[in-house]
């Protein structure tokens, strides 16, 4: 697969992910991704990319200012 920007190689990786959502940040660490090898830009896949809404919409509700939370592939009880 290639970059859309540069058209270098996308090499799975992790990254930091961070949300602000003006009443809190939502930072979620270890995020399965794909990475740029040239330029650095990361692409979620659909499945991240849900998962990672799920969990930004559950630590907002916790009205906390800030959050730090690891990705995980299950589901938020």
């Amino acid at each position: 697969m290639t970059c859309f920007y540069c058209k270098g190689d996308l090499k799975p990786s992790t990254t930091t992910h961070f949300v602000d959502l003006k009443k809190c940040i939502v930072i979620v660490k270890n995020v399965p991704c794909l990475e740029c090898s040239q330029c650095g830009e990361t692409v979620f896949t659909d499945e991240v990319a849900k998962r990672l809404d799920d969990i930004v919409k559950t630590v907002s509700n916790l009205m906390t200012e800030i959050a730090v939370v690891e990705y995980t592939a299950d589901k938020v009880a």
